[in-house]
């Protein structure tokens, strides 16, 4: 009998690679620790996340975005009207916006 393939070789315009990384992986994240570069994990450390923690976008935006909403320097906490904003929401939606589009 003769060696025959049995599906034809996939061309490489078909082929991808994996997606990219979150931009924000490149810190440590404040809520579960994981190390920059890392994935996030779960509190107990067993189980591995496909996104990043909600704590490092944020942190993430924080560190590397200026605020369009209440102008502060990257690494600035974001405020209203000079009023510490609330933990559950550190950063404006639209620093959010601009992390993405400066690591884009």
């Amino acid at each position: 009998m003769t060696d025959r393939r049995r599906s034809a070789p996939m061309p490489a315009v078909l082929r991808t690679g994996r997606p990219a990384p979150h931009p924000a992986r490149s810190i440590r994240c404040p809520h579960c620790a994981a190390a920059p570069g890392a994935r996030c994990t779960t509190i107990s450390g067993r189980h591995t996340k496909t996104a990043p923690c909600p704590a490092r976008i944020a942190a993430h935006a924080q560190q590397t975005a200026v605020c369009p909403t209440c102008q502060v320097a990257p690494g600035t906490p974001c405020h209203d009207n000079g009023i510490q904003r609330p933990d559950n929401s550190p950063v404006h939606n639209r620093r959010y916006t601009e992390a993405e589009e400066m690591a884009a």
